[in-house]
C-alpha cells in the first residue's frame, strides 16, 4: 500500500503485471455461512442507513433548482456517508503491463470524489481508455470503501522511425511510447511520414511472403504514398504506390539477387541494377534503373 495525493487520505494499489512485473493474485478463502458478526452488522446497519440518507437526499435534489443548493445537498449527504465509514478509500488496479500506475491513477481522478457516490465511472473509463496503451477499462465499485480497474493493454506492432525519434507503434498506428534506438529488435522496423498507420497494411502482404518478410530490415515509406523496402543482406525493393501485392508476386517469379537494387513501380517491366565488390553499377538482365540514387541500409 501507498499513500497517494492529498485531502482525503486515498490508499491505492496496483498489481505488478507479468513479464517483468509478475501478477499477484489474492489468495482464495473458502466461504462458509456464519451468523454476521457484531461488527458486520455494524457495517450492514450503516450501509442501510447511507443508503436511505442517499434515496432521501437524491429525492430532495430534485426539488432544487439552484446548482450551488444541489452541490451543498450533495456534499452533505457525501458527509453522512464518509463519517458512516464508506469515504472512497482505495483503488485497485490489474491488468497493465506497460502502463503507468501514475497515469492510470490520474485518469481515474480520485482526488475530487469523497464517496462513491459521487464517484463517475463512466468518465473515468473515458479517461482511462484515451490513455496511450490501454485498449479497454473496466471499473467496479466495492462497497464501502474501494474500486477496481481493470485495463487490457494494446499490444505492440511495430517501431516507426520518424525523424530522430523511434515510435512504439500499436496495429492501428497509435503511438504508445517513445523507445531508445535498438529496443525490442523482435518488431518491425519501419520509417518515414505516415509509415505507422500504414504498416499493417503492408505486413499483411508481406506474410503472403514470409521468406521476403523475414529480411525486411526497415519499410521506408515515401511522399506519404509507396514503400522501399530495405533487406538485410543490402537488396533495395522499390514498391508501387497501389497493387504492392502483384509487384512483389513478379519478383517472387524471378527472384531475387542479394545486393541488387530492384524497381517494380512500372507495371510491366521489373527493372534492377546489381553492384560489384567495387561498388560499380552493373545492368540487369531486365532493364536498368534511370540515375543513380543514393542508398544506404539503415540498421535500427
Amino acid at each position: 500500500m501507498q499513500q497517494v495525493g492529498t485531502g482525503p487520505d486515498i490508499w491505492w494499489r496496483a498489481d505488478l503485471p507479468p513479464a517483468p512485473r509478475p501478477v499477484l493474485k489474492a489468495p482464495t478463502r473458502r466461504l462458509r455461512q456464519a451468523r454476521p458478526r457484531r461488527d458486520e452488522r455494524w457495517t450492514l446497519s450503516l450501509l442501510a442507513g447511507v443508503v436511505a440518507a442517499t434515496a432521501i437526499g437524491a429525492s430532495a435534489l430534485s426539488t432544487f433548482s439552484n446548482a450551488e443548493r444541489r452541490h451543498a445537498a450533495l456534499a452533505g449527504i457525501e458527509r453522512v456517508a464518509e463519517t458512516a465509514g464508506f469515504g472512497l478509500q482505495q483503488i485497485t488496479i490489474t491488468g497493465h503491463r506497460f502502463a503507468l500506475d501514475s497515469d492510470i491513477f490520474d485518469a481515474v481522478d480520485l482526488g475530487r470524489p469523497r464517496t462513491l457516490l459521487s464517484f463517475d465511472a463512466k468518465a473515468a473509463r473515458k479517461r482511462l481508455e484515451a490513455l496511450p496503451w490501454i485498449e479497454r477499462a473496466s471499473i467496479e465499485r466495492i462497497v464501502p470503501d474501494r474500486i477496481e480497474v481493470r485495463v487490457t493493454e494494446r499490444v505492440p506492432f511495430a517501431v516507426w522511425r520518424l525523424g530522430d525519434r523511434n515510435l512504439l507503434i500499436a496495429k492501428d498506428g497509435r503511438v504508445l511510447q517513445a523507445l531508445p534506438a535498438g529496443i525490442m529488435p523482435e518488431l518491425p522496423r519501419v520509417a518515414g511520414e505516415g509509415a505507422g498507420h500504414e504498416a499493417a497494411a503492408l505486413f499483411a502482404v508481406l506474410a503472403t511472403h514470409p521468406t521476403l518478410a523475414r529480411q525486411v530490415e526497415v519499410a521506408e515509406r515515401f511522399g506519404e504514398r509507396r514503400w522501399t523496402l530495405r533487406l538485410s543482406d543490402g537488396t533495395v525493393i522499390h514498391l508501387p504506390a497501389e497493387g504492392e501485392g502483384q509487384a512483389l508476386a513478379r519478383l517472387a517469379m524471378m527472384g531475387l539477387k542479394a545486393g541488387s537494387e530492384i524497381d517494380l513501380r512500372v507495371a510491366t517491366r521489373v527493372l534492377t541494377r546489381e553492384r560489384d565488390n567495387g561498388g560499380k553499377a552493373e545492368r540487369g538482365a531486365r532493364g536498368a534503373i534511370a540515375g543513380r540514387a543514393h542508398l544506404t541500409t539503415r540498421k535500427e
